[in-house]
């Protein structure tokens, strides 16, 4: 009988598993590197992929009322319970314009965890201006995430890096050319005029053993692949020339940030970007690809998606594919003030159709003014940052670390900071205070309350 009755509750325990499942709103899913690496045969190039969204959308971010901020750019992975995991570029702080923000959402993308510092720039380095424009996958047990950055103060000549982590929120570890976790070096180079925008906005999709890269290549979309089973996959990269041309056929402004995914359902692979970004005529795009490596024009969403919106992405499971069943979401910045955004996001459904749609002006967008916002999240801290991200000491300098919050607002940490990482030889640190020991250059590490922050101390003893 005791037997029985085991049986019985181990059989209704199996029952409310699944039965929890469901309730996220499809079944649950698997983790990408289960996958075969089968791809789905190309589909039917006599129909064309469609996007809409479903309503109105929410935001997952409100700039702050006094400092503003932002985020945009936003690159989603689905998860297997439903959640989402977002990667977003945001305003920094001391020397740097960009870092990229990490956080987990819940409930259909309506319950957002903590935020906090994914990758940020490094001291004294390449990258040391900006780390912007993210671009997640996973495969090989690694998130990897790509992002733009330039030496050029005026924003301009950018090119596209790369770091990786075992876990989603970090720490990153970057390319530097032979390996991960130097100082960091170009994954994508441009090699063109130095006065226009170069290689920018990483998106990443995983063909079997193939990684295929897209980048922003100062108007077109350059395609390139890399061996993804090998562990420094970065040195094996391959160009292949123009995915999407600057300007294409009835479409015209292709807009930026292309995000691009694999619809297995649809044997084909789709990019998304806003089109005629930050004007109250702005809507999304879509293209498609039987082949990863030429796209044409498929949609346009303007319907129920804001006005001024810029810099939009597209969710995928962790190797950027899209199976039957899936939710799907997009996400985008809007607002008029210039680096004060919000960040949106929809459910979207894809279908596919006998023809392409190539005009949006029977769609109407929404003006959704952001004065207007009433709720909005508790500003937390995100990260921690060096007042001077390269301090020349000559006897002696103070050093002042920062905490940064999600308003935009730095409050000075007096105490409680741990140094660690120096040349001993070269420099000395007692409290807040560092003293020159010798002649020479040296990174410092440090870490508050599990936020930690780099710079870089010239050290000039006479």
């Amino acid at each position: 009988m005791i037997r029985i009755i085991y049986m019985v509750l181990k059989t209704l325990l199996i029952l409310l598993t699944v039965l929890g499942a469901g309730n996220a709103g499809f079944a649950p899913l698997i983790d990408a590197e289960d996958l075969t690496g089968e791809v789905t045969p190309a589909g039917d190039e006599s129909l064309y992929l469609q996007m809409e969204a479903q309503d109105e959308g929410w935001d997952t971010y409100l700039p702050g009322r006094v400092y503003g901020g932002y985020r945009y750019g936003p690159s989603m992975i689905l998860n297997g319970d439903g959640s989402l995991d977002l990667w977003s570029a945001a305003n920094g702080t001391f020397g740097y314009w960009d870092v990229i923000t990490y956080s987990r959402l819940y409930h259909d993308g309506k319950v957002r965890t903590k935020e906090t510092v994914a990758v940020k720039p490094t001291a004294g380095s390449m990258d040391a201006l900006s780390n912007c424009d993210p671009g997640a996958i996973k495969f090989g047990g690694y998130y990897y995430v790509g992002y733009t950055s330039t030496m050029d103060e005026r924003g301009v000549d950018n090119d596209v890096y790369v770091a990786r982590s075992k876990t989603p929120g970090g720490p990153y570890e970057k390319w530097d050319g032979a390996g991960w976790g130097g100082d960091p070096v170009p994954l994508i180079d441009w090699q063109g005029n130095p006065d226009t925008g170069g290689a920018m906005e990483p998106s990443f999709v995983l063909m079997g053993d193939t990684l295929y890269i897209y980048t922003n290549w100062s108007g077109p979309v350059l395609v390139s692949t890399a061996d993804a089973t090998d562990e420094n996959w970065p040195a094996t990269v391959v160009m292949h020339g123009e995915a999407i041309p600057d300007e294409y056929g009835e479409i015209g402004d292709v807009g930026d940030s292309k995000d691009v995914k694999y619809v297995d359902e649809f044997g084909r692979f789709i990019a998304v970007c806003t089109t005629r970004r930050f004007t109250d005529d702005s809507y999304v795009s879509v293209w498609e690809s039987f082949d990863g490596l030429t796209f044409r024009p498929a949609g346009v969403m303007k319907n129920n998606t804001a006005k001024k919106l810029h810099n939009c992405g597209i969710s995928g499971r962790s190797d950027g594919h899209i199976c039957k069943g899936d939710p799907v979401y997009l996400s985008y910045a809007y607002g008029s003030g210039w680096g004060s955004w919000a960040t949106r996001m929809h459910k979207v459904t894809l279908s596919l159709s006998d023809a392409p749609k190539t005009d949006p002006s029977a769609e109407q967008n929404l003006d959704i003014p952001l004065d207007t916002h009433k709720e909005r999240a508790i500003p937390e801290i995100i990260t921690i940052a060096a007042q001077e991200p390269v301090l020349t000491v000559e006897k002696s300098a103070h050093i002042w670390i920062f905490a940064y919050d999600s308003d935009n607002f730095n409050t000075p940490v007096l105490a409680g900071i741990r140094y660690s990482g120096y040349d001993p030889s070269l420099i000395r640190i007692v409290g807040n205070r560092v003293y020159a020991c010798g002649t020479g250059t040296t990174r410092v590490t440090a870490e508050w309350n599990g936020y930690t922050c780099d710079f870089v101390v010239n050290a000039q003893k006479g």
